[in-house]
């Protein structure tokens, strides 16, 4: 496999006879993955385009490698997704390389932004939180007879090497205390295939990119035929988790955060409608995947960089008491989360 980096990237297009030899390109490699190499390409003339390479190891401090065919699972989501959400929501595929596993598709706006990048800075936006609501309940509802999905993602296992195994296994084993709740989890996760939906895996702010004109989201190498209450859960995980920090950083300023999960909640149920997933079901399996979560991004093979010794703290009770009290709504869920975090009342603490 032809390993491409900036510097090589206009050799391999002029010898893949992709851009004519006497076009000028430039290249440079985007950040914020850990598992892929990711170039941004403009070409003279030419709308500019990026590059999507794996790599087998991923860039995390722990050992952990995943296959590199998990580049095709996201090429075959970014079909399906074009399907069933707006033109534009997602990026266009301009080609494959399957020798050297990798994929071009269409370029962002140059005034993009990550989702994640505002919630880091203290920009809190409930209007974004419904808007993503609203996606991904499109994609669960009406991804579920796509043609594609079954002939193409019906296989599970690099979701478990990328997601189940990093994430939940290596969490039980630090900490013991959750590891019958995680396994059940684990084990609830089997549907049979009537309930089973597209699920990305890796829904979260720093996959979401806010511009003028809307959003568009990326990053699906763990999308698989499977349980969406993971996919509510991770996202959850990762709203929750900012409202960790923020209350650390700033205490009060996390109330604006514990705001956003209602409003995202609202506009997925709204959308969803009538599904195989009840919503007195579905909630409550989201909040332990959001529990669950929470524990695997402080103990997990990938912690977030963001939280300190004392977030991390913060972040593993919440985890562990959601676990194990099973709250069976969100506004019960907000609630625990508002108490741990030192909040004695708050308007999502109240809701119903």
């Amino acid at each position: 496999m032809w390993e491409l980096t900036a510097e090589t990237v206009p050799d391999y297009l002029r010898g893949t006879g992709r851009v004519p030899v006497d076009l000028r390109i430039t290249a440079w490699e985007l950040s914020g993955g850990v598992s892929n190499v990711v170039i941004r390409v403009d070409v003279d003339g030419r709308p500019p385009l990026v590059i999507k390479q794996c790599r087998e190891r991923l860039r995390v401090a722990m050992e952990w490698r995943a296959r590199l065919d998990r580049i095709w699972a996201e090429q075959a989501a970014l079909e399906i997704l074009a399907d069933v959400l707006p033109t534009g929501t997602v990026p266009a595929v301009l080609f494959e390389d399957r020798g050297n596993y990798l994929f071009a598709m269409s370029c962002a706006p140059d005034t993009s932004t990550t989702w994640k990048a505002q919630l880091m800075e203290g920009s809190v936006n409930p209007q974004i939180a419904a808007r993503l609501g609203t996606i991904l309940a499109a994609i669960h509802a009406d991804s579920r007879n796509h043609p594609e999905l079954w002939r193409r993602l019906s296989d599970t296992s690099l979701f478990d090497e990328l997601r189940i195994d990093p994430y939940y296994r290596t969490t039980a084993q630090a900490r013991p205390e959750a590891a019958s709740r995680i396994e059940a989890l684990i084990a609830s996760m089997d549907l049979p295939g009537s309930e089973r939906t597209l699920v990305l895996g890796d829904f979260s702010p720093k996959n979401i990119l806010v511009h003028p004109a809307g959003l568009i989201l990326l990053d699906f190498e763990c999308a698989h035929a499977g349980d969406p209450a993971f996919d509510l859960g991770f996202f959850l995980s990762h709203l929750t988790l900012k409202a960790v920090y923020w209350s650390i950083r700033s205490p009060g300023r996390e109330a604006a955060y514990l705001e956003l999960p209602f409003h995202f909640w609202d506009a997925y149920l709204r959308r969803l409608g009538n599904s195989p997933w009840p919503a007195e079901r579905l909630v409550p399996r989201a909040i332990e995947h959001t529990a669950a979560c929470l524990l695997a991004r402080v103990d997990g093979k990938s912690p977030v960089e963001y939280l300190d010794p004392q977030g991390q703290n913060v972040a593993r009770r919440l985890g562990l008491r959601a676990l194990s009290e099973r709250p069976a709504s969100w506004a019960e869920m907000s609630a625990l989360v508002a108490e741990g975090l030192g909040q004695r009342t708050s308007a999502a603490s109240v809701r119903d």
